[in-house]
């Protein structure tokens, strides 16, 4: 299996890119997962690295595996996710 960037810009990119496919801002994404929106923005620019707990919580909330979070798979996606990215 190829694995795509785990850099923190490309995990921030995904994250952002599955909340604009939902239609969230950036506010009721984190809300709904249990984080602040300042959080949630660290992880969607970059300047901070995705923690597991905040994985975690996304996976729970959003159905995101951590395979994609982390490394690009959407294999495990919600079906509406996977086929709009």
């Amino acid at each position: 299996m190829l694995e795509e960037d785990d850099s923190a810009e490309a995990i921030g990119a995904r994250l952002r890119r599955v909340r604009e496919i939902l239609g969230l801002s950036q506010a009721e994404f984190a809300e709904k997962a249990g984080m602040t929106k300042q959080t949630l923005n660290g992880f969607e620019t970059g300047r901070r690295e995705l923690t597991r707990n905040a994985a975690k919580s996304l996976r729970k909330t959003y159905g995101l595996s951590f395979e994609f979070m982390y490394f690009g798979n959407k294999a495990d996606l919600p079906h509406r996710i996977a086929t709009e990215l």
